[in-house]
């Protein structure tokens, strides 16, 4: 009595899914990157133009650049709390504000592929309630005095902010470590936060910029590093309040956090109160910060992204990037400044858009991050030029891998970047980010101070060299999010092989929000299955269970979806081992029904009869699998993988978790088992890019076996609700029940 999704298939008069996607294939680009690369030709000369500017002696001339300056910081005050809490103080009178940034080591590189968005959606519910404060005092707190509190999480770390008037330099230090320390994670804000998240990953479908900058990690990194790993819809719909207090309590510790503070502010008095206000918070170990290999990257992948309708194609190139630790750092700064770092000067802008015509923009830049980040080049243009703006872009690339850039480049990228180094620091916050960045990387205040002069000492060789040793024109991939239909005959004509995939496909297969990736622990296998065996007792026994032939079950309720709630009656026949057909009736009128028996199935609504497509098959297959009389059966299959996850505990009772996969990869399913009866309440599985919930409750004893009368369905926005009326085991099946129907 489940399958929320299959019901919602029938309540949508079971409307047959188009023809199976196109198998994948290995992309490569033909030769070593030169061959299809469009190289960019000078202008015809034209007519000569009298300049009547020439001569004059009365303009006013341009001001020489000067040499790059370091950066003049007010003394910068270091200290660590007897807790382990780093502390940075700037003394910064221009104005009577204080900035106080409050950084944990901990962000999107820390989350486990089974949590994505933990990070984000921790870092969003600390200012939604403390054991303190509601929201709403929290907000009325900060805007009270004309402040400014938040907290967001980055890829290596979550950060907090307040902002405030000096005289109100108190707020920030009750505020900051309430959120910090005594979140409550409420589960009605909870509701709120996840629709925002939910309403971002959304928001992609209709982003192309976005989608393609998300694809092209994804081919990048792969499916085995975090980069490449996509936050999805069922990924934010899997994570519980007990994932975000496992989250808060793992890394939020003061020995793994680094405080900013800049203004109008007396250091030494300071000092005492951040001790009173940061006392409280406990020194403990966290865990080690997860590492990945570096993929390894070969010839030139391509993958389109099919956007039907789309006019314009966003195109993303990308490579292997450095550390913010490489010593080529600032040699990169102005060799990308020269490629297209550099806005409307720089080579890529000029190439693409002034003398190609092919778009209005086109950028190039590169992370700066712990770890090896990525150098990824951007544009977009009509799909007719699609391909031939991808070559522009991978010419320039392979220009300046080649020879560097020139002697005047390389002074007017130093006059930029440097000269424009001083005019960020406008206020406390300033300097309290720019301090936390450096300190965060292993850098001190010298870093801040001496930028400008770093990029000073870049000359046209060292910038050459470091481009030449970086920049791999033959090692890139390659993302096109536009309309297939006009772009494949253009990639087929040029002999370039691709990967092509629907913008709607889950990116990389999706997030894994069931179940985490093997390899499995022989430790959490072992508690897996006595878990799993504990709860097969309880249900009735493995004998009990396997000597089942079929079931018959009739229940009601209503389904909701789509604004409206409706009645629903629904009985289900399952003979084994493959046999089921589900009748249902909606609002006391509609009827339709599915059966599926031996790898076919039919479908049956007031429209006709129809054939079940192959891929609703699979799916019905799935559901097969994850049915809940018989899933406590599925580890006792031979190579199926166990393994015991957290316990949960919600609404005050203790659940043990425990994920099962067939042996062949197909099928998952998370249970969620309660620890006192032994009975499963819950069962958590993929379903179509998303994740559906079935719970179970009010057991009764059937035959010796422990059947649940209460039944609900939840995915998405849609919910199914039922009361088991009638239940007969081994009934007498006709076979003419699953046969397909006349009409």
């Amino acid at each position: 009595m489940r399958s929320l999704r299959s019901v919602s298939l029938l309540v949508a008069v079971l409307v047959a899914c188009g023809p199976k996607p196109t198998p994948s294939i290995t992309p490569t680009l033909p030769g070593d990157g030169d061959t299809h690369v469009a190289k960019p030709t000078e202008p015809p000369p034209g007519p000569k133009v009298d300049d009547p500017w020439a001569g004059r002696t009365d303009l006013i001339a341009t001001p020489a650049v000067k040499p790059p300056q370091k950066l003049d910081l007010p003394e910068v005050k270091r200290f660590t709390l007897p807790n382990g809490l780093k502390v940075l103080i700037v003394k910064d009178t221009r104005l009577p504000i204080v900035s106080m940034q409050l950084a944990v080591r901990a962000g999107r590189a820390d989350e486990p592929r089974a949590r994505l968005g933990v990070s984000e959606f921790a870092a969003d519910m600390l200012v939604k309630g403390t054991t303190r404060r509601k929201a709403l005092d929290i907000a009325k707190a900060i805007d009270f005095v004309g402040g400014g509190l938040g907290v967001d999480a980055s890829f290596e770390a979550t950060i907090a902010s307040c902002k405030v008037l000096t005289k109100n330099t108190n707020v920030c230090l009750d505020l900051l470590p309430d959120v910090m320390l005594n979140p409550s994670f409420p589960t009605d804000e909870m509701a709120r936060v996840r629709e925002q998240l939910l309403g971002g990953v959304r928001s992609r479908l209709d982003d192309a910029g976005t989608m393609a900058s998300i694809q092209v990690q994804n081919l990048l990194w792969g499916n085995e590093h975090v980069r490449g790993w996509v936050t999805d819809e069922a990924s934010v719909k899997a994570i519980t309040r007990d994932d975000l207090v496992a989250w808060h309590k793992a890394w939020f510790a003061p020995d793994n956090a680094l405080l900013a503070i800049a203004g109008d502010v007396d250091p030494a008095k300071l000092e005492k109160d951040l001790g009173k206000a940061f006392g409280g918070w406990k020194k403990r170990a966290v865990p080690p910060h997860p590492a990945y290999a570096d993929p390894k990257q070969e010839g030139i992948r391509i993958r389109l992204v099919d956007k039907p309708k789309q006019t314009q194609t966003q195109i993303r190139i990308a490579q292997l990037g450095i550390r913010h630790s490489d010593p080529r750092f600032f040699d990169s700064l102005v060799w990308n400044y020269t490629l297209g770092g550099g806005a409307f000067s720089s080579r890529l802008m000029k190439v693409v858009r002034s003398a190609g015509g092919k778009t209005y923009g086109a950028s190039s830049a590169f992370d700066r991050n712990l770890d090896r980040g990525t150098f990824v080049a951007s544009t977009f243009t009509r799909n007719a030029e699609a391909v031939n703006t991808a070559k522009l872009v991978l010419g320039e690339i392979a220009k300046m891998a080649k020879d560097g850039p020139t002697e005047s480049e390389v002074s007017d990228a130093i006059a930029n970047i440097a000269g424009s180094y001083a005019v960020r620091f406008e206020g406390a916050d300033d300097v309290t980010s720019a301090l936390l960045g450096a300190e965060l990387h292993g850098f001190g205040e010298e870093y801040v101070e001496n930028y400008a002069l770093r990029v000073g000492k870049v000359d046209a060789a060292s910038a050459k060299a470091a481009a030449h040793d970086i920049l791999a024109p033959d090692k890139v991939v390659i993302v096109m999010v536009g309309d297939a239909a006009e772009l494949k005959p253009l990639l087929d004509k040029e002999g370039w092989h691709y990967d092509l995939v629907k913008f709607t496909d889950p990116i990389g297969g999706g997030s894994g929000a069931v179940a985490p990736p093997p390899p499995v622990d022989p430790k959490a296998e072992a508690a897996g299955r006595a878990i799993l065996d504990d709860a097969l007792k309880a249900k009735g026994g493995a004998d009990k269970l396997k000597a089942l032939k079929g079931i018959d079950m009739k229940a009601s309720g209503t389904i909701t979806g789509q604004g409206q709630t409706l009645d629903i009656e629904i009985e289900r026949r399952f003979a084994l081992p493959d046999q089921i057909r589900v009748d249902v009736t909606i609002a006391h009128q509609i009827q339709v029904a599915y059966a599926v028996a031996k790898g076919a199935g039919w479908q049956k609504s007031p429209q006709g009869v129809a054939d079940v497509p192959a891929e609703q098959l699979d799916q019905l297959d799935h559901q097969r699998w994850t049915d809940p009389e018989f899933v406590l059966l599925r580890h006792l299959e031979k190579g199926a993988v166990v393994r015991a996850l957290p316990d949960q505990t919600d609404k005050g009772v203790a659940y043990a978790l425990v994920n099962i996969t067939s042996a062949d990869g197909a099928h998952t399913v998370t249970l969620f088992i309660d620890k006192k009866t032994k009975l499963i309440k819950q069962l958590a599985y993929p379903d179509q890019g998303d994740v559906s919930f079935d719970m179970f409750d009010d057991y009764k004893d059937v035959g010796g076996i422990k059947i649940a009368h209460k039944r609900a369905s939840k995915n998405g926005a849609e919910e199914l609700s039922l009361t088991v009326d009638k239940i007969e085991l081994n009934p007498a099946m006709d076979a003419a029940l699953f046969a397909r129907p006349a009409k």
